[in-house]
């Protein structure tokens, strides 16, 4: 005698098809565009009213929902939100049977359509694409399925490579095209051109004013978050990469460099640092500046000074801006800085500074440690000497202005500039054409490098005859003699201050120096 065991109730439309009551199979239909134009829009809710009227008409079907996405890519699933959460709840047992337009709706990534349709398959739910006529668990559905995703992603490839191209071309006109949802003192106007924010480039001016005054990135991070400040993301976290980033960006000096970075994968949208791999495109004066040209370079300048930052050894020292003098004090006699140090001299608290080879035993070094009070008096000293022979040192400033105009060109760069503008155009026709032009990026790379370290040059004599004009206003209008220290006037003033046995020199930016004896 044989006796049939019916099958257990499983999660697929398998269930519905051997229980006693036949049951109606939950069928949800999976909708994606990949644009947000208002074309693309219309077929996203054409597709979905379809589907809908698609699933409710059949008598076999019960409607189990439309997963819809608008406006995501179909290359990775990654962040298809609505995709994985039909899969999840397929996996739940909340839907029989899928429906989809096409096997590029699904998604065109060979692999992923497989590995999804495949584990939707052990789960007795297969997926059924319109357009070709396919149902996943037919028998010869995998196969039919495996040539035809790999077409879809043939087909993606070959579009990403299009608007890759499309993209470039737009570089070589000079369109420059920016994400201002997360870019600080900048949003869009109707033309989609750059427009400043003025609550935002606020902060902006002072990120970059606190760098030139001394600050480090960590510490005007730190400043920002305790102040409320947002950041371009509306978060009120602030790190010292973030700091990083907005000072070494040209954007905010009204310039343009495009395509910083770019896709090595185009189906996991992997992106990488242009170093060179890709031709990269600079646009002069492409929008409002937040910060003048000359404010920017002084700060590229500073900051690879505080990178190169060395002992009298050759050994890179770490930058700190805490004090108004910190890297400022020199020792006489070996070379090394001074640093801050608090000190406890038998329940005497005080603050001095000290040689830092001394410091740290690294050499042979005896110069004196000075105290931090000491310090600002003769600071102070200094400044009062200058007022009261201030028609001595306004001739020597007058000396030092006229030095430093002597050696202004100021015709280099605009020579380097029409060379430019005639190599790009060059460029740009190459490019057009298909043709080879990697002597002439070349080329452009080694003007561009060229002018901006002539412009930095021509950028520090700028700032010197600022300093010399700062001190000539500082004696102009001061009547009287200091009292009180003001760090204010050490940032603004004060280039080195080295310290011997006996004396400090102090050596001003303007090129005036002082000797006070301790």
């Amino acid at each position: 005698m044989v006796r049939t065991i019916p099958p257990k109730p499983q999660i697929g439309n398998n269930a519905a098809r051997h229980t006693e009551t036949v049951k109606k199979l939950r069928v949800a239909a999976y909708v994606r565009v990949s644009t947000e134009n208002e074309e693309q829009q219309t077929s996203f809710e054409a597709q979905y009213e379809h589907y809908y009227d698609y699933i409710t008409n059949h008598p076999a079907w019960e409607f189990a929902g439309i997963y819809a996405d608008d406006g995501i890519s179909a290359v990775s699933t990654k962040y298809r939100e609505q995709f994985n959460k039909m899969i999840q709840d397929c996996m739940d047992g909340k839907i029989d049977y899928v429906v989809t337009k096409s096997i590029s709706r699904f998604a065109r990534n060979t692999v992923d359509c497989l590995n999804f349709v495949r584990k939707l398959k052990d789960k007795n739910i297969p997926v059924f694409f319109e357009k070709e006529g396919i149902e996943s668990t037919d028998q010869r559905g995998e196969i039919m399925l495996t040539i035809l995703a790999s077409l879809a992603q043939q087909e993606s490839e070959s579009l990403s490579q299009n608007v890759k191209i499309g993209m470039q071309y737009r570089f070589q006109q000079g369109k420059v095209m920016v994400n201002c949802a997360c870019f600080l003192g900048y949003d869009k106007d109707a033309d989609g051109k750059l427009v400043i924010n003025p609550e935002q480039a606020e902060v902006v001016k002072r990120i970059f004013r606190e760098y030139l005054e001394g600050a480090s990135c960590i510490k005007i991070a730190k400043g920002l978050e305790r102040d409320g400040m947002l950041t371009g993301r509306g978060k009120t976290r602030w790190y010292d990469s973030t700091v990083k980033k907005i000072l070494e960006n040209e954007k905010y000096m009204g310039d343009a460099l495009l395509q910083k970075t770019y896709t090595t994968d185009f189906l996991q949208k992997k992106r990488v640092k242009n170093t060179g791999i890709m031709p990269q495109y600079y646009v002069d004066d492409d929008h409002p500046a937040i910060i003048p040209k000359e404010l920017f370079l002084a700060v590229q300048e500073e900051m690879a000074r505080r990178g190169s930052v060395e002992d009298c050894k050759g050994r890179k020292r770490s930058f700190s801006a805490n004090h108004c003098f910190t890297r400022l004090i020199v020792c006489g006699e070996c070379g090394d800085q001074f640093n801050r140090i608090h000190w406890n001299n038998r329940g005497k608290k005080s603050i001095v500074w000290r040689c830092s080879t001394r410091l740290h035993k690294t050499g042979d070094c005896h110069a004196r440690t000075v105290n931090e009070e000491t310090l600002k008096e003769a600071f102070i000293e200094a400044l009062n000497r200058i007022l009261a022979d201030r028609q001595e040192y306004l001739v020597q400033l007058k000396k030092n202005i006229q030095s430093v105009l002597t050696g202004i060109d100021p015709n280099a760069t605009v020579e380097i500039d029409a060379k430019l503008s005639n190599l790009e155009r060059q460029l740009v026709a190459k490019a057009e054409e298909h043709e080879d032009y990697t002597d002439i990026a070349s080329e452009i790379y080694a003007l561009r490098k060229q002018r901006d370290e002539l412009t930095m040059s021509e950028n520090a004599r700028n700032d010197y005859l600022k300093r010399i004009e700062e001190l000539e206003s500082f004696i102009d209008e001061q009547p009287t003699k200091i009292n009180n220290f003001e760090e204010s006037l050490v940032k603004r003033m004060l280039k080195r201050a080295t310290v011997y046995e006996d004396r400090i020199i102090f050596e001003f930016h303007s090129g005036v120096n002082v000797e006070v004896n301790m």
